[in-house]
């Protein structure tokens, strides 16, 4: 119990630092985990090294919106074309936004277990009707996310579809390059090296920032984003990016900014939990940490499934506590 108790406090410590740091992602830390599997396995319970994992990227989809709030926030010019916690940042009220996110997480973590009774009676049916779909459907979100842009971006946002799934064809169809060995390279390049260029172009332009909250209705942001998180983290190649970009079409049609950080909030920590869920309710895993369970735990029993859950609880203290803490910092 203390090795598992332990192992997951340093999954709250490394769900903490690829939260924060821009380039660092959980996929990153998993991959270097898996490589290091059977001389940790030597040392430790296959519970303990899974629980880190949980704990990782539970955290993760905390503290990963301090970043995303109070890095690259653009001048008051171009104030209406940015995001909800952009916004906010730039009145002075920063902290209100991550709170907001952080809101949404803790609800829609209580909110989808409170569901899951719901979900494990219902989604192994419903999931083997709607797997002949998601090719329609992925096309169908595709689409959208596309077509949500500018039109001046119609055609790079083309370009970037395409090429994304060239480079899926190249690394997973085509056997030039070995899948295993082809991954990290890939994913250091799609979630490390972008950042980080990205980052390093942004212009910071903060405001003095107060500490500051005010009302806002929870509820519907909590359900959307839990929604959102389920099906994001049950269906194939929809992740919580697309879902954060349906969301926000949604919200720019008359919903409120607030309302909407509650929502991703919500959609990046119900997505992290139903994706480690999956392993059990359809057998399939949904995310790089996922699959790292996967490897470590498989096959999933119901006694697996309530071990992630009471992670997920363990944790969320944690990751809640340490993201007001430092964004206040």
């Amino acid at each position: 119990m203390l090795e598992i108790i332990g192992l997951a406090l340093i999954g709250v410590a490394l769900g903490t630092v690829t939260g924060l740091v821009p380039g660092i992602h959980v996929n990153t830390v998993v991959l270097i985990i898996l490589s290091v599997l059977p001389a940790l396995l030597t040392r430790f319970p296959a519970h303990s090294i899974a629980g880190l994992i949980v704990a990782m990227a539970i955290v993760h989809s905390y503290v990963d919106y301090i970043p995303s709030i109070f890095l690259g926030a653009p001048s008051e010019d171009s104030v209406l074309s940015v995001l909800p916690g952009h916004k906010l940042l730039l009145k002075g009220r920063g902290y209100e936004a991550v709170q907001l996110t952080v809101i949404g997480g803790v609800g829609a973590t209580i909110l989808s277990l409170v569901m899951l009774g719901l979900v494990l009676a219902v989604l192994p049916t419903l999931y083997s009707r709607i797997i002949p779909l998601v090719p329609y459907l992925l096309t169908t979100v595709i689409a959208y996310m596309v077509l949500v842009q500018n039109r001046s971006r119609w055609l790079w946002a083309a370009i970037a579809v395409m090429l994304s799934g060239v480079l899926g064809i190249i690394i997973l169809e085509l056997g030039v390059i070995n899948p295993g060995k082809a991954l990290f390279p890939a994913l250091t390049g799609l979630f490390g090296i972008s950042t980080l260029y990205m980052s390093q172009r942004t212009i910071l332009k903060i405001p003095v920032q107060h500490i500051t909250s005010t009302p806002v209705e929870y509820g519907k942001g909590v359900a959307i984003g839990s929604l959102a998180g389920l099906v994001s983290g049950i269906l194939p190649s929809l992740g919580p990016s697309q879902s954060a970009t349906i969301i926000q079409s949604l919200f720019k049609s008359g919903g409120d900014e607030k309302e909407f950080l509650v929502a991703m909030g919500g959609v990046n920590t119900a997505n992290s939990l139903f994706a480690f869920l999956a392993l059990y309710l359809i057998e399939r895993s949904r995310s790089g940490a996922s699959i790292a369970v996967k490897e470590i735990l498989s096959p999933l029993s119901q006694s697996d499934m309530l071990f992630i859950i009471g992670i997920t609880l363990f944790t969320t203290f944690f990751a809640a506590a340490l993201t007001l803490k430092l964004a206040k910092t």
